[in-house]
């Protein structure tokens, strides 16, 4: 390996080989965890000048992974200005751009894909129609969805996409499809757990309750299994992120409203509570961008303390930082991350899990401001324990563990409020959708946003799994949706109160 790298190093000085020699040598510097190494080879491409599809492709991959997004969608940019690009390979890429929540880019590469001569199929149709939802063109989702399961019955994601839609037509036909396939598999098998929350939704759309609960505890139960999830680690790490803050907060000054533009916000709360519809509304009625799901926190957190690791923050992570290492995080956080706001003043990262960085960022960032939205216990809970996630919230498939989290996050918060006082603006779930109007004024002025002459449109994009709900606008629909369920979620409620959780609240 030290030949190959002396290799790789030697090519660097020339011209022609060079790039191919950075992108390689960025890929083994992440292998090996040097993520500041890694970031610094790939970002020494010079994308605009490279017309190579592979190695285009290569260094929007390595961009993305390492945290460098505008860099990645810059050679993004130019592969599909590159000439003869196979494929398969922008197919590929299109994918990449779909799980990094870039649906417009994706949706651009997948045409490009289509007009080199990609094979229509389940998997590009299915990423058509994911992509549409994530941008609300709700009608050409469902087509294309619908197009995937014509051309292959057994595609699983299609159906959660489809349930997602809540789809009245054709209901029957999906629920009997998912049934069939859900009998010929057993438990253990990937693709059961995402076809057991499918027949969930299907069956709870249409009112079946007790088949629609058989369904879900079968899910949960099958999704358990396949994650690797621990009450006491998770304990743990809220004890550590409650010291650290506590010894943060004591260096972290008060906002005294001055900011350089575009000022940073982050929206935090538990998944599926309501942050994306206040997001939304904070965006519709005041200067702020939508800047999506950001992981832009926690990766330079990592990039700083050179430490790889998930996307989410852990006790080795938290050990590795300190306050000197926290100014550069705030600095490098803004570079990677404003751009997103475009022309407007403030820019809003979205980030459910935001919250377990939250008195990080503040110490980092000395303009932040937050909005912490809490909901219903009861409701908070069963909407995190009916959705199946990808790789997040691993321990929202049982009831106690979801339970311990939620009272967790609470505590967390509160504490936090406590710390930095105005500079977190809380948010009751419940009240905004009584007064979304009125919420919304008082939450844009906590912030101190400037109101828009005129609201601006509602064709933002949802890359979430809220993408089809929020489309329907802001309603009290979910309020008390569990009690649906009551009996069934007992259970839940008494998690709830032995977490400390407040009895009226569980009611």
């Amino acid at each position: 390996m030290e030949d190959a790298l002396a290799g790789y190093r030697d090519l660097l000085g020339a011209a022609e080989m060079a790039p191919y020699a950075h992108a390689r040598l960025s890929e083994l510097a992440q292998a090996a965890g040097d993520l500041q190494r890694g970031s610094a080879h790939v970002l020494a491409i010079n994308t605009g000048r490279l017309r190579e599809p592979s190695l285009l492709a290569l260094t929007a991959r390595q961009c993305l992974a390492l945290g460098e997004a505008q860099a990645g969608l810059a050679a993004v940019s130019a592969l599909l200005e590159a000439p003869s690009a196979p494929a398969a390979l922008l197919a590929e890429t299109a994918k990449l751009l779909s799980d990094h929540m870039e649906p417009g880019t994706a949706l651009a590469v997948l045409a490009r894909a289509r007009e080199a001569g990609l094979r229509e199929s389940a998997g590009s149709a299915y990423l058509d129609g994911l992509n549409r939802t994530y941008l609300g063109a709700l009608d050409a989702a469902r087509a294309s969805l619908e197009r995937a399961l014509a051309l292959d019955a057994g595609f699983a994601p299609t159906y959660w996409s489809l349930a997602k839609l809540a789809i009245v037509e054709g209901r029957g036909m999906r629920v009997d499809a998912l049934r069939r396939r859900v009998a010929a598999l057993p438990d253990d098998h990937p693709d059961a757990p995402l076809l057991l929350y499918s027949l969930f939704h299907e069956l709870d759309a249409d009112d079946d309750r007790d088949a629609a609960w058989a369904a879900l505890e079968r899910a949960m139960r099958a999704r358990r299994r396949r994650v690797r999830f621990s009450d006491a680690q998770d304990d743990a790490l809220f004890a550590r992120l409650a010291a650290g803050s506590m010894a943060l907060a004591d260096a972290s000054r008060r906002d005294d409203g001055a900011w350089a533009e575009p000022k940073p916000l982050m929206l935090v709360g538990m998944p599926r509570t309501g942050t994306t519809i206040i997001e939304q509304s904070i965006c519709t009625g005041f200067r702020a961008a939508s800047a999506g799901e950001l992981r832009d926190f926690v990766q330079q957190m990592r990039w700083v303390a050179n430490r790889a690791g998930p996307l989410h923050a852990d006790i080795e992570l938290l050990d590795a930082m300190d306050g000197d290492g926290l100014a550069m995080v705030g600095q490098r956080y803004r570079t990677h991350a404003a751009w997103r706001a475009g022309s407007e003043p403030a820019f809003i990262d979205k980030w459910p899990e935001n919250y377990l960085v939250l008195g990080h960022a503040l110490a980092a960032m000395d303009d932040l401001r937050a909005v912490v939205v809490f909901r219903d216990p009861m409701d908070a809970c069963w909407s995190n324990l009916k959705e199946w996630f990808g790789g997040s919230y691993y321990y929202s498939y049982d009831m106690g563990e979801v339970a311990r989290r939620h009272a967790r996050f609470v505590r967390h918060v509160r504490m936090l409020r406590e710390l930095h006082g105005g500079r977190i603006v809380a948010v009751d779930y419940e009240a905004f959708v009584g007064d979304h109007r009125g919420e919304t004024a008082r939450i844009g002025a906590s912030l101190g946003l400037q109101a828009r002459e005129r609201p601006a449109s509602g064709d933002a994009v949802v890359a979430t799994a809220s993408a089809a709900q929020v489309r329907k606008g802001v309603s009290s629909r979910s309020v008390g949706a569990w009690k649906r369920y009551a009996r069934q979620l007992e259970p839940l409620r008494q998690a709830l109160l032995d977490a400390g959780v407040d009895e009226d609240a569980c009611a």
